[in-house]
Order: structure tokens, then C-alpha cells, then sequence
């Protein structure tokens, strides 16, 4: 099978040539049609996290259709349309196929819903829902969004808002418009010679109930914070929070760590499926492109979501 490939660390990616893997005990092979890149992908082959063993095949998020099980699987048929976290160590998404095992994050991908938007949504998707889920924000909470227009931001907007929150997105002007489409109710532009402090001074209303940080710049976080009201959350996906410092101020400050269930997946694929999620979609690639989108999401800065589109059909 063709997959994009770090054969040697500190070397760029190819696509080459690589045994097809075969299932084991509790695992399906899924022929990969359409693959997200996240940029933990390109940070993580970077060696950013540490050295990785190679040959190293990179990819968490996949979508894609059940070609083959290993013994003693039970939840999963060839022929499945599946989707959600398929890559594993070494063994990743960005590759014509993969092994999960039948226990992991995977679920059926929803009718009438495409193998590109479902391949979006994993990572991204659930870690925007975890962010929720963690803030138990009641309806009519304030909440701001530092890093609004990437994957996790898009879907943190459009979730937060469905539930009754009143979202503040930062967000370039020419994203602004797309932020409010998502639900948000104002926008601060963290390009503008005005501090964001400032321009939430502006906006008026209410302190803040919580600070959500997709974007790791400590500054951000100390100013706005003393726009939270007491009690109130601080959370950052990109461990820049100091939970003391925040407990100085009467805040409860957290660095997250993510957490995924199956129901949490299959809910968001159903959202998507009846268009009360959009998927941000950006650009569309081939595998070909692979090793040219890992390098770029290693930035960070890319806008909605990269897919490559492996298989058609």
C-alpha cells in the first residue's frame, strides 16, 4: 500500500510503498478513504513530543470502509462504513489503510453523511466536546474563545452556542463573519492594535464565566483572566495554565487532557449528518500532498480543516 512515511527522523515525509498490515485478535482493517490532519500530527513527526519509532506512518483521524477483521471481532462487519481515532503509534491514517482495534474510538459512519466530513470530525470534534463537557457552562453563560477559527474552535463555537452560551470567538475580520454564522455573538480581532482587553471592555455586558485557550500565548491568558468573574474557569489545551496563579484570582485554572467515548463520536457524527454542525472543511488534498500538509500543520495556523482524500468511491 502507498503511505505517507517519516523513515528517518529529521527527514521529510515520503509517500512510498509499505506492507498492507494484516488485523490481529480484536482488530478490523479499514480501507481509509479520507484522513483529517490535525497539527499534532506534523508536531508529533517533528519529534515535538519526543522521538517517535520509524518507520512512522502519521494520522489519528480517518473515515473509511471495513475490508477485513481479525478473529474474535464481533462489533464490526467487512464492509462497514466506520469512522473516528483509527491511527495508532506508528501506524497511522495518512496511508490507503489501517488497523483499529473493534474497542477503540470508532463508530459507524452515519447515512447520508461523506467520508471527508466524517474523517473531520475525531480529533478536533472531540475535543471541542470534552472542553463543554468539562465547563458545565449552564445556558447563558458568557464564554470566550481564544483561537476560535481552527478545527477545535470551529466546533467549540457551533457546540457552545447550540447549548445556550453566549460565545465571544477571536477572530481574524475576515473570519469574523464565519465565527457569527457558527453562533458566536461577537468577535474580538487579535490582530487590531487594540488589546483584546480593550475591545471586550467595549463590548460591555457581563464578566466572563470562563476563558478557553486553543492557542498557548500566556499573555492572552493573564490579561483576559481579569475578565473572568470570581469563581469562574480558565482551561487551555495547549498547558499554558498556571492553576495557582488563577487560584490567586479566585479562578479555577486547568490544562486539558482530552477524553473520547463512542456516544461522544456518534453524536457529532449525527450532528453533522443533519447540518446542526457545520465541518470547516478548508482544502481538500491527495495522499500525494500528505507530507506538504504535515509540514504546514505543524504552524498550527491553518483555518478549519485539511483532508486528504485517499480513496474515492
Amino acid at each position: 500500500m502507498k503511505a505517507v512515511v517519516i523513515v528517518q527522523m529529521g527527514s521529510p515525509a515520503q509517500v512510498i510503498d509499505v506492507e498492507t498490515p494484516a488485523p490481529a485478535v480484536g482488530e478490523v482493517r479499514v480501507r481509509v478513504h479520507a484522513a483529517a490532519v490535525n497539527p499534532f500530527d506534523g508536531k508529533n513527526a517533528s519529534g515535538a513530543y519526543g522521538q517517535v519509532k520509524v518507520p512512522h506512518i502519521p494520522g489519528i483521524d480517518g473515515a473509511g470502509v471495513v475490508e477485513m477483521v481479525g478473529e474474535q471481532t464481533r462489533a464490526y462487519s467487512v464492509g462497514d462504513r466506520v469512522f473516528g481515532r483509527l491511527g495508532g503509534p506508528g501506524r497511522g491514517t495518512f496511508a490507503e489503510y489501517v488497523v483499529v482495534p473493534e474497542s477503540g474510538v470508532l463508530a459507524r459512519v452515519p447515512e447520508g453523511l461523506d467520508f471527508a466530513t466524517a474523517a473531520a470530525l475525531p480529533v478536533a470534534g472531540l475535543t471541542a466536546s470534552g472542553l463543554l463537557e468539562d465547563l458545565a457552562l449552564p445556558a447563558g453563560s458568557r464564554l470566550l474563545v481564544l483561537g476560535a477559527t481552527g478545527g477545535v474552535g470551529s466546533f467549540l463555537v457551533q457546540l457552545a452556542a447550540r447549548a445556550g452560551i453566549e460565545v465571544i470567538a477571536t477572530a481574524r475580520p475576515e473570519l469574523a463573519g464565519r465565527m457569527l454564522d457558527f453562533g458566536a455573538a461577537a468577535t474580538l480581532d487579535h490582530t487590531s492594535s487594540m488589546s483584546l482587553v480593550e475591545q471586550l471592555e467595549r463590548l460591555g455586558g457581563s464578566p466572563l464565566d470562563a476563558l478557553v485557550d486553543l492557542v498557548g500565548d500566556g499573555r492572552f491568558i493573564d490579561a483576559l483572566a481579569q475578565a473572568v468573574r470570581p469563581g469562574g474557569r480558565a482551561i487551555s489545551t495547549v498547558g499554558v495554565i498556571d492553576p495557582d496563579k488563577l487560584a490567586a484570582r479566585q479562578l479555577t485554572g486547568s490544562n486539558f487532557r482530552g477524553h473520547s467515548t463512542v456516544p461522544m463520536l456518534q453524536e457529532l457524527g449525527d450532528l453533522a449528518r443533519s447540518g446542526r454542525l457545520v465541518v470547516p472543511i478548508e482544502r481538500e488534498l491527495s495522499l500525494e500532498d500528505g507530507p506538504r500538509a504535515l509540514e504546514e500543520s505543524r504552524s498550527g495556523h491553518l483555518h478549519g480543516k485539511t483532508v486528504l482524500l485517499i480513496q474515492r468511491g
